[in-house]
């Protein structure tokens, strides 16, 4: 059943190719969302900013990665008002494939993280048992207990907040190199704790089925 009334909304501000991208990569999650609750969005920082400021969302979903330009730090703190003061901030989709390294290092210091731009590869990922005490066991109980993606990771993120993370075994996957050990201590998704809020990230580039449970568990 959805909720009444709008209570999540997009932030679409990348260039015209990530526009399109997200249209044809993303329409599954876009239904999913849109059959449990209502959605708006925004495709310039001034319509954001404003709909922020006058309206209340349940949840506002980064879906690539125009947040990040250095013109839009006004917006980037008023997001991070917005997440201390109890909203739920989901940075997903094309949001990782997208973003440079140095703009996406920026955006995480403006909201006091110590998050860093991390490791680009595919291998298998577990969920963390951690989840099961941040997400609940309803909602963990959702999630795929490991699976493959591609994804841009992130570093320095605490173990409580890493959704999904490598094991010992977990190696590389590609068609043109070897396996290769991975880095246990990044993750390709993370569900911080943020004031009386949350912030997530989902580096996922290929939008994978376990992706999605993800995010709508996210919610």
């Amino acid at each position: 059943m959805a909720y009444s009334g709008v209570q999540v909304l997009y932030l679409r501000l990348g260039d015209d190719a990530q526009i399109s991208i997200f249209d044809d990569l993303c329409q599954g999650v876009v239904a999913q969302v849109a059959s449990v609750v209502s959605t708006r969005e925004a495709k310039s920082a001034v319509a954001a900013q404003s709909l922020l400021a006058t309206q209340s969302f349940k949840a506002v979903l980064i879906v690539d990665a125009g947040i990040a330009w250095p013109k839009n730090k006004p917006l980037q703190k008023q997001l991070a008002s917005y997440g201390q003061q109890g909203g739920t901030i989901l940075f997903c989709c094309l949001f990782s494939g997208f973003v440079r390294p140095p703009d996406m290092d920026s955006l995480w210091s403006v909201f006091g993280l110590l998050w860093k731009y991390g490791a680009y590869h595919r291998t298998t990922f577990y969920l963390s048992q951690r989840m099961k005490n941040v997400l609940g066991q309803d909602r963990a109980s959702r999630l795929l207990r490991e699976y493959s993606m591609k994804t841009n990771h992130l570093k320095n993120v605490p173990d409580e907040s890493r959704v999904y993370v490598p094991l010992e075994q977990s190696q590389t996957q590609s068609a043109v190199f070897p396996p290769s050990s991975v880095d246990e201590r990044q993750t390709p998704a993370a569900l911080h704790k943020y004031g009386e809020g949350w912030l997530g990230f989902i580096g996922d580039v290929n939008n994978e089925q376990g992706t999605q449970l993800l995010l709508m568990a996210m919610l």
